[in-house]
C-alpha cells in the first residue's frame, strides 16, 4: 500500500487523524519547478531566458490578467489592529539605498539609461550601481595583453559622479582574447570561461585599478567597490570553485598594488548563503584579503515562492548566521548585490493565463518591497540590499518582442522612464526618517491539524520550502513548521532509527507534487491539514505597519501594507492604528493635518493604466505622458480617506497588495 493510501485511510479513521489531505486552491511547486531548481547549478537562469525567448517568438506575449481576477484575491474584507509602542526604538539605516542593479555595462553609455539612473539618485537616494560585463568586448576595455582603453569606464564614472553616485564594478566577463573557451551567457554573449592565463587576468585588473587611482585620486577611488565576477556558482562561470578563488586572488592582489584603499570582495553567489564560509576559509588559509562579502537573494525564480517575503527574509538570516559564525568575516560589510522577488524576467506564458507576465510591473512588487524591508531591517541586516534592477533598459535575454511598456522587465522604471509601483515604494522608504518604532499587532494565525505519524515512510520531492535542520527536531515541531508554510500538507522527519518521533531535519512538502514515496526506516511522515483562515485572520497575517520617525523633524511615517505571496489568499483589510504612545508631556498629534499617499490598483499603478488603454505594443509620447501621470504618488488629507477614531487613533482601508503611506507630525 502506498503512503498516499495509508495516510488517506488514516484520514478517514476517527480518533487517529482529523481531516483528509489538504488540497490547496492554487498550484504551487511541480516537477517542472523541481527541474528548474536542479538546473540552477547548470545555468538555470540562462536556460529559462532562452525558453522564454523561444516561447514568445512563437506565441507572442500572454495576456495581462487583472489583479482582481486572480483566484487568490478574495472578495471579502477583514480587520486588524496595530499599536505604535513607546519603547523598543532602533536605528533605521536605509541599507536599501546603498545600491541598485543594472543591465550589462554597455547600456550605461545610453542617454535613456542615464536619465533613469539620475531619477533613482534623486528620488530614491541610491548611492551605488552595479551591472554585468564591464570587461565585455562591447565596452572596448581590453583588446589584448597590455592593450587597454578606459574611456568608456571613465564615461560611466564621470556620469555617476555628476549625480552623486559611485560604481560597484563587477569584474566580468572575460575579454575574448583572454578566454579559455567558447561558452557565453545572455543575449550579449558575455564570455563565461576562466582565463587561459590567470596572471594576465590579474595584470588587466591591476591596470584598471591603477588607471582609476591615477585619474580620480585614491580617496575617490576608495569609494568604489570591486566585486569579482557574477554568480560563479551558476552558469555565469564555467570554471570550478577553486578556479574562481584563483581569479579572486589575482584580482584583489593586483588591485591592492594600485592602492591598499581599494575595496574588493566576493563571491557574488546566486543565493544569500552560498559559498560564504568557503570563500572566507579560502581567504583566511591563503592570506588573501577581502573588504566585503557579497551574495544574492531572491524569493523565487519561478512560480514557487513568488512574492514570499518570509522566504527571502529566511535566506538572508541564514546568510547572516554563516557570516556571524565565521569570526574573520563577522565585522566585514555584507553586500547583497542582487535582491528581488523573482530572478526571472517576464515570467508569464500563454499556457498559464493566471501566471503573471508582468510580475515586476505589478502592484504586488510595492507591497512586497515594504513588507520585505520591514522583515529584513534591524540587527543582522546586510549593509546593502541592491534591487535588481533600476531600469527596463536591460537585455540579458532581449529587448521586448511585445508589450514594450510593461513586459515584466526587472526595472524600477519602464523603457520610457515611467515609474512602476516598486519605484514608488522605494521612494516612500527613502523619505522616511532614521529611527524605527516598535509596532505590535494581532497574533499571526497558525491554524491546522497534525495527523498520525506514519513511521518508516519517506516522501520524495514536492518540497515547498527548504529543509529545516535542528539537532533536536521533533515530529510535533516538524508538523508546526508545515502548518506555518504555505502549501505544505506533508511533514517528513529525518531521524536515526532509535526514536522515530525525534530527529534532526524536517522536510516540508506538498503531496500532489511529490516525486515518489518509499519505505525508509529513518523517515517518519505525517499528514498536515491547514485550516482556511477567516478574513480577519488573513488581515492579521498579511497586514503590517512599518513605523519610522525622523528625530530631526518629529515627522512620523507609517507605511501600512497588505501583502501575501502570489499563491496565498488575500482580502482587503481595514487597518486600525493607535499612535497614542508618540505623545509626551504637552505634545499633541495633528491627525487632522496628516496626509496619506497610496499604491494599489487605483493609485500609482501605471501598469493598470496601460492595460486600460488597451495594452498597446508601442506607446506614443502622449500615452507615455498619461502613464507617467498615472504613476504619481498623490497626497491627500488623512481624514478624507480614513476614519479618525480618536485624537490618537485612526482606521484605514488597505486593498489587497496595497500600501497607504501616512505622514504625521508630533508638535508641541
Amino acid at each position: 500500500m502506498s503512503i498516499k493510501h495509508k495516510l488517506t485511510m488514516l484520514a478517514i479513521m476517527p480518533c487517529m487523524i482529523v481531516g483528509a489531505w489538504a488540497t490547496p486552491a492554487v498550484q504551487g511547486g511541480n516537477d517542472e519547478s523541481d527541474a528548474w531548481a536542479h538546473s540552477l547549478g547548470k545555468g538555470g537562469a540562462q536556460i529559462y531566458a532562452e525558453r522564454l525567448r523561444n516561447h514568445r517568438l512563437q506565441h507572442g506575449e500572454p495576456p495581462h490578467p487583472l489583479h482582481r481576477d486572480r483566484p487568490t484575491v478574495r472578495k471579502g474584507s477583514g480587520k486588524a489592529n496595530f499599536t505604535i509602542e513607546a519603547s523598543g526604538e532602533e536605528p533605521f539605516s536605509h541599507f536599501f539605498e546603498t545600491s541598485v542593479g543594472s543591465g550589462h555595462m554597455a547600456l550605461t553609455l545610453r542617454q535613456d539609461w542615464r536619465e533613469h539612473v539620475a531619477m533613482a539618485a534623486r528620488d530614491l537616494g541610491v548611492k551605488h550601481i552595479r551591472g554585468h560585463g564591464l570587461l565585455d568586448d562591447d565596452m572596448s576595455v581590453s583588446y589584448d595583453y597590455q592593450k587597454h582603453a578606459f574611456y568608456n569606464v571613465d564615461s560611466l564614472v564621470d556620469f555617476l559622479d555628476s549625480v552623486g553616485m559611485r560604481p560597484i564594478f563587477e569584474l566580468s566577463f572575460m575579454p575574448s582574447w583572454l578566454t579559455s573557451g567558447t561558452d557565453t551567457v545572455c543575449h550579449y554573449k558575455g564570455n563565461s570561461d576562466p582565463p587561459k592565463n590567470f596572471s594576465k587576468w590579474g595584470e588587466l585588473i591591476g591596470a584598471l585599478g591603477e588607471h582609476l587611482v591615477s585619474k580620480y585620486g585614491e580617496e575617490m577611488a576608495s569609494e568604489f567597490r570591486f566585486e569579482v565576477w557574477n554568480e560563479p556558482n551558476d552558469n555565469f562561470w564555467r570554471g570550478t570553485q577553486s578556479q574562481y578563488f584563483e581569479l579572486y586572488r589575482q584580482s584583489v592582489e593586483n588591485l591592492k598594488k594600485a592602492s591598499s584603499k581599494l575595496q574588493v570582495g566576493g563571491p557574488a553567489t546566486c543565493c544569500a548563503s552560498c559559498w560564504l564560509s568557503d570563500f572566507v576559509a579560502y581567504c583566511h588559509n591563503s592570506s588573501v584579503p577581502f573588504d566585503f562579502i557579497s551574495s544574492h537573494a531572491y524569493s523565487s525564480c519561478g512560480m514557487p515562492g513568488l512574492g514570499d517575503v518570509g522566504k527571502v527574509a529566511k535566506s538572508i538570516a541564514q546568510g547572516r548566521a554563516i557570516i556571524t559564525n565565521v569570526t574573520r568575516a563577522s565585522a566585514v560589510p555584507w553586500l547583497i548585490t542582487e535582491f528581488g522577488d523573482n530572478c526571472g524576467q517576464g515570467i508569464g506564458n500563454a499556457d498559464q493565463p493566471m501566471f503573471p507576465s508582468g510580475i515586476h510591473d505589478m502592484i504586488d512588487q510595492a507591497s512586497y518591497t515594504i513588507a520585505a524591508i520591514a522583515a529584513i531591517a534591524g540587527p543582522g541586516e546586510p549593509h546593502a540590499l541592491s534591487y535588481w534592477a533600476v531600469s527596463d533598459v536591460f537585455e540579458e535575454s532581449f529587448f521586448p518582442i511585445h508589450n514594450e511598456s510593461f513586459h515584466g522587465g526587472f526595472g524600477l522604471v519602464n523603457l520610457h522612464g515611467v515609474p512602476k509601483p516598486s519605484y514608488r515604494a522605494y521612494q516612500l522608504l527613502h523619505e522616511t526618517g532614521n529611527t524605527r518604532l516598535r509596532v505590535t499587532g494581532p497574533p499571526v494565525p497558525q491554524t491546522g491539524t497534525c495527523g498520525t505519524p506514519v513511521v518508516g515512510e519517506d516522501v520524495w520531492g514536492g518540497d515547498v520550502a527548504s529543509m529545516v535542520t535542528n539537532a533536536s527536531m521533533t515530529m510535533a515541531e516538524c508538523c508546526q513548521l508545515c502548518i506555518q508554510t504555505s502549501e505544505c500538507d506533508v511533514a517528513t522527519l529525518w531521524h536515526e532509527s532509535g526514536d522515530p518521533l525525534s530527529g534532526y531535519a524536517c522536510g516540508l512538502k506538498r503531496w500532489e507534487t511529490r516525486i515518489n514515496s518509499t519505505k525508509n526506516v529513518k523517515r517518519t511522515s505525517m499528514n498536515v491539514t491547514q485550516t482556511p483562515l477567516s478574513d480577519d485572520q488573513l488581515c492579521a497575517k498579511n497586514g503590517g505597519v512599518l513605523a519610522v520617525k525622523n528625530t530631526n523633524t518629529s515627522v512620523v511615517d507609517l507605511l501600512i501594507y497588505n501583502h501575501a505571496s502570489f499563491v496565498d489568499p488575500i482580502v482587503d483589510c481595514t487597518i486600525s492604528v493607535d499612535v497614542s504612545s508618540l505623545l509626551e508631556h504637552s505634545q499633541r498629534l495633528a491627525l487632522n493635518d496628516a496626509t496619506v499617499r497610496r499604491i494599489d490598483e487605483k493609485h500609482a499603478n501605471a501598469l493598470g493604466a496601460w492595460i486600460a488603454m488597451g495594452a498597446p505594443d508601442y506607446t506614443t509620447a502622449d500615452q507615455n505622458a498619461d502613464l507617467l501621470a498615472a504613476s504619481q504618488l498623490v497626497s491627500v488629507p488623512l481624514n478624507a480617506t480614513a476614519t479618525l477614531v480618536s485624537p490618537t487613533a485612526f482606521s484605514i482601508q488597505i486593498p489587497s497588495h496595497g500600501i497607504a503611506a501616512v505622514r504625521m507630525a508630533v508638535v508641541s
